[in-house]
């Protein structure tokens, strides 16, 4: 009885937790110059705009990456900064994998993290060995817009909140890993609205 007892809670909680994907319910920071263009995500993640015009990755810079998130937020100086540079690494890097656009306008990107959720590696082993699988996620919601370098008119937004898939190990037992996870979809995300009309070869590659 006990051996169904907990295949039954395994089974509830697992499936509980792939329920939830990896939605992260986010609002509106403040952060972005403009949010009134932003056309909501149905599944409630957040919110995007896309580009008239496909932006030149040669003309497009980072004008700051700033933390926006809860000041009473557990994580130290030195986790917030290093979510700080691991976020520009990945616009950066989603950027230009862009194709050129010669015709685009320049642009600056602002940042912010507003959100993050770590996770305890501890709960997530005692988890495990108690075959019930990791209890506890982690995410990051974040602030993106590029615009214009000379006006600065908004030419694309996305405000975005994403928790990491229980799938991926490595969120599981690494406090800040989701959050890096995140980043990383965030950045792609972003740098797709950059290029609107971009076909599925063209697209930043995951």
């Amino acid at each position: 009885m006990n051996k169904l007892t907990r295949f039954a809670a395994t089974a509830i909680c697992i499936a509980a937790l792939s329920a939830c994907g990896t939605v992260m319910p986010t609002a509106d920071s403040g952060y972005l110059s403009d949010s009134r263009a932003l056309v909501p995500a149905a599944d409630a993640s957040g919110a995007r705009r896309v580009a008239a015009q496909a932006l030149d990755p040669a003309r497009v810079t980072i004008a700051e990456v700033v933390w926006r998130a809860d000041a009473h937020s557990d994580l130290g100086d030195d986790e917030r900064q290093a979510l700080l540079a691991g976020l520009e690494r990945e616009l950066r890097q989603a950027v230009q994998a862009l194709p050129p656009a010669p015709e685009g306008r320049p642009a600056r990107i602002r940042a912010a993290i507003t959100r993050v959720e770590t996770v305890s590696p501890g709960l997530n082993t005692l988890g495990t060995l108690l075959l019930i699988g990791p209890l506890d996620r982690g995410g990051a919601a974040f602030e993106i817009e590029a615009v214009d370098a000379a006006t600065g008119e908004q030419l694309a937004a996305l405000r975005l909140g994403y928790f990491a898939p229980l799938g991926e190990l490595k969120a599981r037992f690494s406090r800040l890993a989701p959050a890096g996870i995140a980043a990383h979809e965030a950045a792609l995300e972003f740098a797709a609205l950059l290029r609107p009309a971009a076909s599925p070869e063209e697209a930043p590659r995951r």
